[in-house]
């Protein structure tokens, strides 16, 4: 895994410092990809004094309006809250370093950061493969975007420095390929086995996000929408 590979996503800012802050830490741990997707709030000025001996790292910066088009150009996404959401699996920053340092090489990796004041929302959660939450005190848990994100280059660094970088799994499906996967799992699921269950979304949902954690590669994924086309057709 390459670290320009690493896409760091930010979605709604609405201070442009911040957006600066981020980028001197990815040129403090040499990440070159950042995209900052509806941001709310423009100037450039901010933007570069929050930079300080970063400012070149400004021409790795890009802005979006489309959050679905820049999720489906990855394989994995990582969503940083301070919150816990039901269905999700919770993961540490180190845990998550860890499971980058383990996936194919091919693979091209998002870290989502959401606005300063909402985080992320459910619908963006939603595009998500894993929630990360840093370790932080009980009594005020919320940290500031451009300090959460030091700390994942932090830890993605530190293990990427510590590994021989080597071929892996096979190349991994990316988000688009897995909303593909879900509708043929969710006709399977909702309209089929569970059509007149009152539990179908609840358990379509956990269905959905157990698949999401598994990182499936082109040929798994080809088996598992094989067996839910098999079993679609028994039904049928």
């Amino acid at each position: 895994m390459q670290k320009q590979q690493i896409k760091i996503m930010l979605t709604r800012i609405w201070t442009p410092g911040n957006v600066g802050s981020i980028l001197r830490a990815m040129k403090n741990f040499d990440f070159t990809n950042m995209v900052s997707i509806n941001q709310m709030n423009f100037d450039k000025d901010e933007t570069l004094t929050m930079c300080a001996g970063a400012k070149d790292h400004i021409s790795h910066l890009r802005h979006s309006t489309d959050f679905d088009k820049e999720c489906d150009k990855c394989n994995v996404i990582y969503a940083f809250t301070a919150r816990k959401r039901r269905f999700y699996k919770i993961i540490t920053p180190e845990q998550m370093a860890e499971e980058i340092s383990q996936l194919p090489d091919t693979s091209t990796v998002g870290l989502l950061f959401g606005n300063e004041t909402n985080g992320i929302t459910n619908e963006e959660a939603d595009k998500c493969d894993k929630l990360v939450m840093i370790p932080t005190s009980d009594k005020y848990s919320s940290l500031n975007v451009a300090s959460a994100s030091m700390i994942a280059l932090y830890e993605i660094s530190k293990k990427l420095s510590n590994m021989n970088v080597g071929a892996k799994k096979g190349n991994l499906i990316d988000i688009s390929e897995k909303e593909q996967l879900f509708k043929v799992i969710e006709k399977v699921v909702s309209n089929k086995l569970m059509e007149n269950s009152t539990k179908k979304q609840q358990i379509y949902d956990n269905v959905r996000h157990i698949f999401r954690r598994m990182n499936l590669n082109k040929k798994e994924a080809g088996f598992v929408r094989s067996i839910f086309e098999i079993i679609d057709n028994k039904i049928n």
